[in-house]
């Protein structure tokens, strides 16, 4: 349990994020993420919430990893390459069962994040 686990798990998870692969994405979510969805619900929420045609390719830069004293959860603060300078996206990374896991993409993993496309 280090920062140097902490910040490998992130680029990975950032990494697959980058390289469009859900799959990939899913294997560094968090349990209680998983528990919602299986993968191959995942792969399918996530390439249909990815097609949506007024969303721009998702591209993230680490931007900032700070952890809790005792190394058990922290926040993760990532640039986003997008049209709209300034937008982030934040995740908390949690240390369970000898790893740290992203809670990230609940929308997709719930599938609420239909209902964002109802606003636009």
């Amino acid at each position: 349990m280090t920062e140097e686990n902490a910040i490998k798990q992130v680029e990975g998870f950032i990494q697959a994020v980058n390289d469009n692969n859900p799959a990939e994405v899913y294997k560094y979510l968090s349990p209680d993420i998983k528990e919602l969805i299986d993968q191959q619900g995942f792969e399918r929420n996530f390439a249909k919430e990815r097609s949506y045609p007024y969303l721009t390719p998702l591209f993230l830069y680490l931007d900032k990893l700070e952890l809790s004293e005792d190394k058990q959860s922290g926040t993760v603060e990532c640039i986003v390459a997008a049209r709209l300078p300034g937008q982030r996206m934040n995740f908390t990374v949690v240390y369970v069962k000898d790893n740290y896991y992203l809670v990230a993409f609940r929308d997709i993993a719930d599938g609420s994040f239909i209902e964002k496309f109802d606003k636009l």
